[in-house]
């Protein structure tokens, strides 16, 4: 009997410091296993249930919070593009956007500008309407609307993740006892932040787009030209002009002789130089 019970303390005592151990800290090799199982797993979602089309509570949230980027593209032509400049320019402030690029050409023909505006999501109808409205001619209109709630989700879901395995890794530096153990974890929590700043990056992007749609705006007037020839000139006024034009170049040559006025004089004594040798040379033949 006292057998007996010895084995079943012994049995009792084993299974008690397994389960001690089990729930000590974790190894960095589980800390690896979980970050990696951090990455592949799915996020979930609710989804519609029933085939009766009625939804949950949780379902009628998701559709609410849906992360929509919505943009457009519109071209249109006004009779004045600075009259329309104004209006448009006053509805942006009043819709409390802004823009972001402008980009303005004239030729005689006609007055192009290309403007991107970032428009607050709540306000892109309005705006949309306001495009529309008035003496402007609609030239074309493409408005698109992209689905980010699962990206949107996906990265939330990553980084919620990744920090809490930041702070395991933070517990484990407390813990660590070697300098290799410390220089491992602390590589491993700079590669961790690394992605975090970079996910974190990527869902401000997403906000700054689902809360801003863009409107690339494309604005046209024609201009009445009328093209003028150019009138042929008479003889008595092409004459005038090369009169002109000889009187000039001869300025012109004076100007540029009085500036080597120096390079002259070197050269003329150069050449009196030279001549004065040569005259000496013939009268010296001469004599003898």
């Amino acid at each position: 009997m006292k057998a007996v019970k010895l084995f079943l303390y012994t049995g009792l005592f084993f299974i008690f410091s397994c389960t001690n151990s089990s729930k000590e800290g974790y190894s960095l090799g589980e800390m690896e296993s979980m970050e990696y199982d951090a990455e592949i797993a799915p996020v979930t979602r609710p989804t519609m249930a029933g085939t009766d089309f009625k939804t949950s509570h949780s379902d009628v949230n998701y559709i609410d919070n849906k992360k929509i980027i919505r943009d457009a593209r519109i071209g249109v032509s006004v009779e004045n593009y600075e009259v329309y400049r104004v209006r448009l320019d006053t509805a942006i402030y009043k819709l409390k956007g802004y823009v972001s690029n402008d980009n303005l050409e004239k030729t005689d023909y006609n007055i192009h500008c290309n403007i991107s505006i970032r428009i607050p999501a709540e306000n892109f109808d309005n705006f949309l309407g306001f495009l529309e409205r008035g003496t402007v001619k609609l030239l074309y209109k493409n408005v698109t609307a992209r689905d980010v709630t699962e990206e949107f989700i996906d990265v939330e879901s990553r980084i919620k993740t990744k920090k809490e395995v930041e702070k395991r890794y933070v517990q484990l530096l407390s813990k660590a006892i070697t300098i290799k153990e410390i220089l491992e974890i602390e590589e491993k929590l700079r590669i961790l932040r690394e992605e975090i700043e970079s996910r974190e990056g990527r869902l401000k992007y997403l906000k700054n787009q689902v809360a801003f749609s863009t409107v690339y705006l494309e604005i046209n007037q024609e201009l009445d030209y009328k093209y003028e020839p150019i009138k042929e000139k008479s003889f008595l006024q092409r004459l005038w002009k090369s009169i002109h034009g000889g009187w000039k170049g001869f300025v012109t040559f004076l100007l540029f002789l009085v500036r080597i006025w120096p390079v002259i004089l070197i050269g003329l004594a150069i050449f009196y130089y030279i001549r004065r040798i040569r005259r000496n040379k013939i009268k010296n033949k001469h004599s003898n």
